[in-house]
């Protein structure tokens, strides 16, 4: 069936208004932060977007797909880094690639909250429910709760994708990921079978445990229509404290001094000193130069922060820190120290001396975190490539970045040879090759790497027979995750 049939099928079941092959469109909703330079010229040939508003539609067109054996590539906002929401692929063989033809269901518009329970901590949305919207609607309505996961990119990132990929972010080293806080889910099989999994409660024996199955699939089990999330009381107050030290290990050191007196913190991150450098070019913020490490400590009144900050600055002192900024939520440099943060990615995007940035995804245990950075230095020097690194210090999931030109297929062979060192080092220090930006297509094979290393490879075999069970035809993201058999 070609793509004019196909869209004219579509058209029966969702109405114009919803279905598109423009061009600019599919421009938009085919790509990701990797592959948006590469997308082809010729999509309105290949793919068709949709924009479902309700369950039944997602059911509807999935049940086409599947009787025409369409591949459906579900989509949020598409800032996922691991090429696992885009049309583009990139194979075993370092080849890029792009899906021959397909629909591309995006979930953004379903925006509704459904349901909210201040007493039983919950929260029910749509799948396009943006995090920062999700956050918004709680502070407006006066609630005094939250919900912890917190991307980078939360002003974009919708829960349906946030779900699928399993995110994670900033706060992760007091509340984790997505796992954590996701309670129910309402969702479409590649079959169009509707499942209304999990509860509105902590506790919930289904037998297998589907919600957590489902979170970190990456839409190849199945699309998302709505999730049930777990809330948090909002933290009274954070301190929250900037500081740089000339060494990386000088800063390691105090931030383990740090968590020791307060405990686990609400945040802990990195940024080299070179991303330091990059975002006061790009943004104009300085605070001071050097490895940077930002932590938040929750304080149940205001009246303790002279105290708490006080003790702070013991803690600085004693490792020779000279160069800080502490800062309570009532502070001017309070936010200014998150956006910092928060501009990494950004900042390493616009800086880069090649036409990409590859950002890597690995986890290590805390206690190997200075090996760990001490081994993608050594990597800096040794293929003489900028890998800048920066990421979440409280939890081990660090993000190298590595500039290369994946257009180039000999650079585009170095760029993955260095990625899979960044990668497999992660594993040998009893880590994973990735911790909440997924598999996608990019981490396929050092995904099997790690299972191999693990002596664990008929997990993947268990993963593919899964895949079967969920969606048989192979639809759903094909491609992603999971390593096709041969």
């Amino acid at each position: 069936m070609n793509i004019n049939e196909i869209q004219r099928r579509l058209v029966k079941i969702l109405g114009e208004d919803k279905v598109s092959t423009d061009p600019v469109t599919l421009s938009l909703y085919a790509s990701d932060p990797v592959s948006f330079p590469m997308i082809p010229e010729d999509l309105s040939k290949k793919f068709v977007v949709v924009m479902p508003s309700n369950i039944e539609e997602i059911t509807e067109v999935v049940k086409l797909a599947s009787r025409e054996n369409v591949p459906i590539i579900p989509q949020g906002a598409s800032t996922s880094l691991a090429l696992g929401s885009s049309v583009i692929s990139l194979s075993a063989l370092n080849q890029l690639e792009t899906l021959k033809y397909g629909i591309i269901m995006f979930t953004g518009s379903m925006r509704r909250i459904l349901e909210f329970s201040k007493t039983d901590r919950y929260i029910k949305t749509e799948a396009g429910v943006r995090i920062d919207e999700l956050n918004d609607y709680l502070d407006n309505n006066d609630t005094g709760l939250f919900f912890p996961v917190d991307p980078a990119s939360s002003r974009a990132a919708t829960v349906g994708g946030a779900v699928a990929s399993g995110a994670g972010g900033l706060r992760g080293a007091r509340y984790g990921t997505m796992r954590e806080w996701v309670l129910g889910l309402e969702f479409v099989d590649g079959l169009g079978r509707i499942h209304r999994v999990g509860c509105r409660t902590v506790k919930c024996r289904q037998g297998y445990d589907l919600t957590r199955l489902l979170v970190g699939s990456e839409g190849t089990l199945g699309v998302i229509y709505s999730a049930i999330l777990k809330l948090w009381p909002k933290p009274h107050h954070i301190l929250r404290t900037l500081f740089y030290s000339e060494r990386f290990i000088e800063g390691f050191k105090t931030f383990l001094d740090i968590r020791e007196r307060f405990g686990v913190p609400l945040i802990a991150e990195y940024l080299s000193n070179r991303l330091v450098e990059k975002i006061r070019e790009t943004t104009g913020i300085w605070f001071g130069d050097g490895h940077a490490i930002i932590t938040d400590i929750e304080i149940e009144d205001l009246s303790l922060v002279d105290k708490f900050s006080k003790e702070i600055e013991s803690i600085l002192a004693r490792n020779n820190i000279k160069s800080y900024v502490i800062a309570s939520n009532r502070d001017p440099d309070f936010e200014k120290i998150y956006f910092l943060r928060k501009s990494m990615y950004p900042s390493a995007l616009k800086t880069r001396k090649m036409k990409y940035i590859i950002t890597e995804d690995i986890v290590v245990p805390i206690t190997k975190i200075p090996e760990y950075v001490e081994f993608v230095e050594t990597l800096r020097r040794k293929y003489e490539r900028d890998i800048e690194v920066g990421g979440h210090l409280g939890d081990g999931n660090l993000h190298p970045k590595l500039e290369g030109d994946l257009d180039d297929p000999r650079d585009r062979d170095l760029v993955m040879k260095i990625g899979r060192e960044i990668a497999l080092k992660a594993v040998e220090l009893g880590g994973s090759v990735s911790a909440e930006h997924g598999i996608g297509t990019m981490k396929i094979d050092l995904l099997i790497e790690e299972f191999r290393y693990r002596g664990s490879e008929a997990s993947i075999d268990l993963m593919r027979e899964i895949k079967k069970t969920f969606d048989p035809k192979n639809i759903l993201n094909p491609g992603r995750v999971i390593p096709i058999e041969r």
